[in-house]
């Protein structure tokens, strides 16, 4: 895949180079993650595999929202990243007003990463 552009006339431009066909987990080894970790994970994979494909693709941003839940258990544990998910789908169509827009997987989408919403969990070193 080429570059990817943000809003026609922002001036955002980013080189992605080849894109994996599914985002990876964080990485943690499986040793590491805890059980709940783990059994989200596992969750999200088989609706990645099962599901999704019946269901049809559904989420507007990149990461997809199930590649974006499995960071968010992966990084913060099975609550909170189950937090994110429920907040990444509740606001998912306000994002298409705040973040760039980027072509991915064939199609634009809308760029919201698990790093640009996980800012209040850790504290200012400053």
């Amino acid at each position: 895949m080429g570059p990817a552009t943000g809003w026609p006339g922002s001036g955002w431009e980013v080189h992605w180079g080849e894109i994996a066909e599914r985002d990876p987990v964080p990485a943690k080894t499986p040793e590491v993650l805890g059980w709940g970790q783990r059994v989200g994970i596992q969750l999200m994979t088989f609706f990645i595999q099962y599901i999704s494909p019946v269901d049809g693709d559904r989420c507007p941003c990149y990461p997809t929202c199930s590649d974006y839940s499995r960071q968010a258990i992966a990084k913060h544990g099975l609550l909170v990243g189950g937090v994110m998910t429920f907040d990444r789908l509740l606001h998912e169509g306000d994002e298409v007003h705040r973040v760039p827009r980027v072509r991915v997987y064939g199609t634009d989408r809308y760029y919201d990463p698990l790093e640009n919403n996980d800012f209040w969990w850790y504290k200012k070193s400053h």
